[in-house]
């Protein structure tokens, strides 16, 4: 696998909630609950990965991701499932063709099988990802446990990549549709 090579990415966009994950319920909850620090947030490795024998010390896209994880305690919506855009991965032979990102779960519950149709684009109607399907399964990425990170990629084209590079807050559009989730006891 490529190393992450830390550029344009990382403070391109904040965090992007996944809109659905509260109830009104929730909200109302939350706003009786008196503001408190976040909870540190614990790197996981893939199902996947750990079933090849990756762990968080014998991997160096793992440590450097542990290390972003440990340098941005804030990453997240607290009482959220959100994802934050990580960086682009370079190839062993130069060349880019996937998008990290993080998946946050800042909830008290573990989550499972999260599914989601993801948009990313501009205000000029261009787009990175339209209404793409993305499928966090517990078969390949396991349950992601109270306020835990795992990442996740996303294949892209050097035309996506170039569009991605001039989104910023004023000029970017997102949206998360049809999201689903199970929740783990």
């Amino acid at each position: 696998m490529g190393k992450l090579i830390k550029t344009i990415i990382m403070g391109i966009l904040a965090t992007l909630v996944l809109t659905g994950c509260n109830t009104s319920s929730d909200a109302e909850a939350e706003s009786k609950v008196e503001k408190k620090e976040p909870q540190p947030l614990t790197l996981q490795v893939l199902k996947m990965d750990e079933e090849e024998g990756i762990t968080l010390d014998n991997n160096d896209v793992y440590k450097e991701i542990n290390e972003i994880v440990t340098e941005n305690p804030d990453l997240g919506i607290a009482n959220d499932f959100s994802i934050q855009i990580l960086d682009v991965v370079e190839n062993m032979d130069g060349t880019y063709d996937t998008l990290a990102f993080l998946a946050i779960n800042r909830l008290d519950e573990p989550l499972k099988n999260i599914n989601f149709e993801y948009t990313l684009g501009n205000d000029e109607g261009e787009y990175v990802f339209d209404g793409i399907e993305i499928d966090l399964t517990e078969s390949e990425v396991g349950v992601i446990q109270a306020h835990s990170v795992v990442p996740f990629y996303l294949e892209v084209t050097e035309e996506q990549i170039d569009l991605l590079s001039t989104l910023d807050q004023d000029n970017s559009v997102m949206e998360f549709d049809n999201f689903t989730f199970e929740s783990v006891e």
